[in-house]
């Protein structure tokens, strides 16, 4: 038989120094790819967030939950329904008050102009000017009228006498007193006392008021002590002062007649 032959030494050492080597290079290889992963510059996974926890029962779910929509018909049919549920009472207006006394201020103003007549309280005054209204133009008649109408709650004169209907074109004032005065007794008053003031520059009332306070006291049904009438001039100020316009303003007391003694 032959001898078998015997690596050399050198290919031996050939051989160890590639097994060393490869055993480095992999183990070189592996550092690098570790090293590379705990790198912070390497690419993280995505990160999911869990899902929301919705509550199961919301104090507001019931009002932000979504009906279908209704017709109009529909709608309308409810609103009705829910209209004729609903019993409203009848609204009756309260009885006006029993009051023992009642307060009134009455105001009325006349343009003067030349030609006209003039006629204060009812009784014609002498002067080179008159009063241009629809009725006869008496001022103080027509302030003791609203007086006694405002006392009452009453509409105004001009309201209830409008200047629009012929049937007053011209008229005496004492038909509106007279009226004024029955309305007064339907309410169960009577006359307290009555404070009057007249304001015009000319002529000169004293010669007249006398006259003028007795006629107003027989329209009135009134003792003499509770009617009072003053007169005044305006110092010459505006329409008034210049005998351009004549003014009157007065105020009544009236009384509940069971209050009356």
């Amino acid at each position: 038989m032959g001898q078998q032959e015997r690596p050399s030494a050198s290919n031996t050492m050939a051989e160890l120094r590639r097994c060393v080597l490869s055993h480095l290079s992999s183990v070189a290889m592996a550092s690098s790819s570790s090293l590379f992963l705990s790198s912070p510059i390497a690419p993280k996974a995505t990160r999911i967030p869990p899902p929301l926890s919705l509550p199961l029962a919301s104090p507001f779910s019931n009002s932000l939950r979504l009906h279908p929509r209704r017709s109009l018909t529909t709608a309308a049919a409810l609103q009705v329904e829910k209209q004729d549920s609903v019993k409203l009472e009848p609204v009756h207006s309260p009885p006006p008050p029993s009051l023992p006394f009642r307060v009134g201020h009455g105001f009325d103003l006349h343009r003067l102009e030349p030609g006209l007549p003039l006629i204060i309280g009812g009784i014609a005054i002498p002067h080179d000017r008159g009063c241009e209204a629809h009725s006869d133009g008496d001022v103080l008649l027509h302030c003791v009228v609203d007086a006694i109408l405002g006392a009452l709650g009453l509409p105004d004169i001009g309201q209830i006498f409008p200047d629009s209907d012929p049937k007053w074109k011209g008229a005496a004032s004492s038909v509106f007193v007279r009226e004024a005065v029955k309305l007064m007794h339907e309410a169960g008053y009577e006359l307290g006392n009555l404070d009057a003031t007249l304001i015009l520059q000319r002529p000169k009332l004293s010669p007249h008021k006398e006259a003028i306070r007795s006629n107003l006291c027989d329209l009135l049904g009134a003792h003499p002590s509770v009617v009072n009438l003053k007169a005044k001039t305006h110092e010459k100020v505006d329409s008034l002062g210049e005998n351009r316009s004549i003014a009157a303003h007065t105020v009544v007391l009236l009384i509940r007649k069971e209050n009356i003694p």
